[in-house]
């Protein structure tokens, strides 16, 4: 049988849809990493997390202006309307950050619930872009709220994560260990 070689075309496409891909992965990687910090800052100085939260704002604009530019290089979209729609998106977190911080300055919410609180409102604002962008957005919000609810359930669990993380590193030492042979 003859095996059929790909043509330059069909090397660009994969190559493209591999840099969209990586790119794509960064940018989810970075939403998290960003969030996860942001959550930790806040349990240490809710003043300095303040600004860290609306500065994150921003950043998360520009990353879901990278993940959607394609589209309007494509002409899917218009570059207009895609920065409108991404502007209000993210504005409204930033409204939501500060509610969350002004209710915690009445008084009414300790450091780690605001830190949950802000991690709980940009998951639905993460998920909601992803509604209307795609898997990226989805996947990084869903994540987000599966990590609420860990971090909600660490304190009071802790030793179970404890036994759980001990039975992980025995079980990949004992597969690393059999790959090695």
């Amino acid at each position: 049988m003859s095996e059929q070689i790909p043509t330059d075309e069909e090397k660009d496409r994969a190559g493209s849809f591999r840099r969209r891909r990586l790119i794509d992965e960064i940018v989810l990687f970075a939403l998290l990493g960003l969030s996860y910090l942001g959550v930790a800052i806040t349990n240490v100085s809710p003043p300095k997390s303040q600004w860290y939260w609306l500065a994150m704002v921003p950043v998360f604009f520009l990353l879901s202006l990278v993940t959607e530019w394609r589209h309007v290089r494509s002409a899917r979209y218009r570059a207009g309307e895609v920065i409108w729609t991404h502007a209000l998106q993210w504005l409204a977190l930033a409204a939501a950050i500060e509610a969350v911080f002004l209710i915690q300055q009445l008084g009414r919410l300790n450091n780690e619930t605001t830190g949950l609180m802000l991690l709980l409102v940009t998951a639905l604002s993460a998920f909601d872009a992803g509604i209307r962008m795609g898997w990226l957005y989805r996947l990084t919000g869903i994540f987000l709220g599966i990590s609420l609810l860990l971090l909600a359930y660490v304190e009071r669990y802790l030793w179970i994560l404890v036994l759980l993380g001990v039975v992980f590193i025995a079980v990949y030492h004992f597969i690393a260990r059999d790959d090695t042979r």
